[in-house]
């Protein structure tokens, strides 16, 4: 009965949709953490990777945290954020000063550590913070040429093939995740009625 009931509470977990961004979670997968190294490029799966999650540190030295992806041999895109006033860029879609307050997040939540999670459809980029979407952005509102805004992040273009974050700009030392995330399958086990098993939060959690 005991192991049934942890069972049931792992399947209800892993098929939950969170609220507070409409984004249904993957059933029976669960998130497995890797340490960043900057600018190194990683291979992007979009199975895995959907969406595109990494843990920020806050550092009073460094706020601003880049984030390039690749597109293939030729192209690339590029999301920017600063934690001094939360604003954003999106390469080639959004002006390029992070400090004109014309786009912003909002409703950041308070905290040193934050996991981030990036992801997009056709008609628009999303960034959520703890689990709260605090960023979106409509392709359409770009000024510039849709092939390198919204056909380019939709992956109308060609899908991403790689990511990296950015270590520094010129002299200036950016503030990289120290970590990323990819998704990983729940393991099934055959119960046995009244038998004791073992529980490991790092597995079972």
């Amino acid at each position: 009965m005991r192991g049934s009931w942890l069972l049931f509470v792992l399947f209800v977990f892993a098929s939950s949709t969170d609220a507070d961004t409409g984004m249904e979670k993957k059933k029976g997968w669960l998130w497995e953490s890797h340490k960043v190294v900057a600018d190194k490029l990683y291979d992007y799966d979009s199975t895995t990777m959907t969406p595109l999650r990494f843990k920020t540190v806050s550092n009073r030295w460094s706020t601003e945290t880049w984030l390039t992806l690749e597109f293939g041999a030729v192209k690339w895109g590029q999301l920017r954020f600063s934690d001094k006033n939360w604003g954003v860029e999106l390469y080639s879609c959004t002006d390029n000063n992070l400090y004109d307050d014309n786009y912003s997040m909002v409703g950041v939540p308070n905290s040193a550590e934050r996991i981030w999670e990036v992801y997009w459809d056709e008609e628009h980029f999303y960034l959520d913070c703890n689990g709260k979407r605090v960023w979106t952005y409509e392709f359409k509102d770009s000024t510039f040429n849709q092939y390198y805004c919204g056909k380019r992040y939709s992956g109308k273009t060609g899908p991403i093939t790689q990511f990296k974050f950015n270590g520094k700009y010129s002299r200036e030392q950016l503030n990289v995740p120290v970590e990323y995330y990819t998704l990983k399958q729940w393991q099934s086990h055959k119960v046995v009625a009244d038998k004791l098993y073992d529980y490991d939060s790092t597995t079972m959690t």
